[in-house]
Order: structure tokens, then sequence, then C-alpha cells
């Protein structure tokens, strides 16, 4: 276990309240005593921001990433093109030990294809998993209703070895983490039954019902998935992609539609009332204020993305996600996971 308190680099061009929203996390955090930080960015916007917050240049120190940072709101094209000139900068302080973690709240395609230019590979990883957190039914022994679903990158996954190392990733990031002894891990697929979807999930079922140290559940179903009956859902990054969004869309949709009907009529506002603590919960998650980011797996450093609608308190919350991964040593717990994968997968 690591005792040191870590260094953050934030990505500040990332998120459409940046950089405001990650400037009052970043201040509060260090204050707090959670980390160090590092804001790469456009230093005069920066100071700005800090012109009026009470911090200490000890714990919190500004690095040059010049770019045309876009000032008009929903210009993702802008803060796409400013994202790439800070994210390398902000990779390289990773890669060469000035910081331990980075967050980023710039789109997830942009950081993967960034970071394999930029990070050193996880030895003996074949993959490169982008993870997502998704809400599911309170499950025993969980403070949270949250499950890790991996791979939501978008790409195709070629092989059933790349489904085994995701779920290798996603258990040992889970039990690490969220401190789950031996998490439940499932492949997300057509049907329960081993044989079922396609040749790479078949491969992938049946080794991972022998793979030494994993609690394999099986394969779950897309209308199981928010049931909690796994904290680990591995599936194929295109899969993966498409059903993240389509449950954020949901969730979204959900909670706009509780607030459409508490306007509308006096009789449907005594049956939120009924719903309220589950409607709340549910936005709580929608909002990703609960858990701030998550990991992109395969890389011998540490990145977490946060969601790109993150306001101050998700930013801030990933911060503390920063520090426990951090203090957890996930990436030691992690290089040592896929060791002894390499190794069972030769002896076969």
């Amino acid at each position: 276990m690591l005792t040191l308190k870590p260094t953050v680099v934030f990505d500040t061009y990332g998120g459409s309240e940046a950089p405001a929203a990650i400037v009052r996390a970043a201040v509060r955090m260090a204050r707090q005593g959670v980390a160090n930080l590092v804001l790469v960015g456009d230093v005069a916007a920066l100071q700005d921001q800090l012109g009026i917050l009470p911090y200490d240049p000890m714990t919190l120190r500004l690095v040059a990433a010049p770019a045309s940072f876009p000032r008009k709101p929903g210009d993702t094209l802008a803060q796409a093109e400013a994202a790439r000139v800070a994210l390398p900068v902000a990779m390289e302080l990773l890669r060469e030990g000035e910081a331990d973690v980075l967050i980023t709240a710039s789109p997830p395609d942009l950081v993967r294809e960034l970071a394999r230019m930029h990070l050193r590979p996880l030895a003996g990883a074949r993959v490169l998993a982008t993870a997502a957190v998704i809400p599911t039914m309170p499950r025993q022994g969980q403070d949270e209703p949250l499950a890790l679903l991996l791979d939501v990158s978008g790409q195709r996954t070629v092989t059933g070895a790349d489904l085994v190392e995701f779920a290798v990733l996603g258990a040992q990031y889970a039990q690490t983490v969220t401190k789950v002894a031996t998490p439940k891990v499932a492949l997300l697929s057509t049907g329960q039954g081993a044989g079922d979807g396609p040749p790479e999930v078949v491969f992938a079922h049946q080794r991972l019902k022998t793979l030494p140290g994993m609690q394999f559940v099986g394969n779950v179903r897309a209308t199981d998935l928010s049931r909690g009956f796994a904290d680990v859902i591995v599936t194929d990054g295109l899969v993966g992609h498409t059903v993240h969004g389509l449950l954020e869309g949901l969730t979204e949709m959900t909670v706009e539609a509780a607030r459409y009907a508490w306007k509308t009529k006096v009789t449907w506002r005594f049956g939120l009332r009924l719903l309220s603590q589950g409607v709340g919960m549910l936005r709580k998650v929608s909002e990703f204020t609960s858990y701030g980011g998550a990991p992109l797996l395969g890389m011998d450093q540490l990145v977490l993305v946060a969601s790109p609608d993150s306001k101050e308190p998700a930013f801030a919350n990933a911060i503390k996600l920063a520090a426990r991964c951090h203090a957890a040593d996930l990436q030691g717990q992690l290089r040592q996971a896929v060791a002894v994968h390499a190794a069972s997968s030769e002896a076969r």
C-alpha cells in the first residue's frame, strides 16, 4: 500500500464546465490534503480563476499548454482541439513520474488515441479497455449500486482472449478500488447458456469458467445489466459503447419525465413522492457525482476519464478516486494480475 499523497494532473480543457469547475475542485481537494494538483492548460485563464480562490502554490501548480480555448459553451470541436494540445503535455508528466494519476473529461476516444501514443502499455497486456460505471440494483456488501462495464470504446473486440483480459483487468480494478474480495464477473451475451453468443463470447465463457481466482457467474443478457448480478460486466467494445449510451439516455429520460410529471398533475406528485428516493438515486448516478470517473485499463500509468458533463462535485470525487487508487497501489495490482494471467495462458 502506498501512503504518500498522490500528485494528480488535470487536462483543464476537457468538459463542458472547464476550466472553472476543475479549478474549484482542485483547490478544494488540495486544501483538504487529498492530493497535490497539476493543472495543464491556458495559464492566464487558470490564474484568472485562481485569483478569487484561496490556494497554496505548494500543493497546486500550473503547466502551460497554450491553445485557443473555446469560450463559447458547447463548442465541442474547439474543446477537442484544445485537448489535443493539453493531453500530450499531461501524459508526458504522467509518463515521466511527475504525476501519479491523470484525470480528463475530454472525449474518451481522443483520450484513448493519445494514450496509445504517449503512455506505456501495461507489461504483458494485449488490450486497452475503456471502462464505464453503470447503475444497478443494490447488492449486498456494496455501498453504492454501481457496476463496471468494459469495454465501451466503440472499437470491435477481435478475439475471445481479449474478452478474458478485459475480465482480468476489470476484476482486479473492482477488487482493489471497491474492496470486493472476489468480484463477480459476467459476460454480456444474447443468452445465459455457455454456447450463446458469437464465437469470441463462447470462447471467453469456457476460459473464464476455469480461470484461477476468477468468480465467473456466467452470461447476462442486456435486460439483466442493472439487476446487480455482477460487479464487472465484460463485452465487445462496440456493443459496450452502444449499451452504455442507451443506459445514459434512458436514465436522463426517466429523470426528465419525473420533472415533467411533477409539474403537470397533483396526483402524479403524490406518486413521485413515493418514488422520490429511487428517482433521486437515479439522478445522482446519471450526473456522475458519486464516482467521478472510470479508468482506462491496460496502460502502465493510471488515467481516469470523467464525463464531459461533469461539474465540480464530480471532479472532486474523481480526485478522491485517484487518491484511493494510488493508496491501494492499483497499478501494481494490475501489473501482478496481468503477469499471473499471462503465465497461466502460456501454461495452457
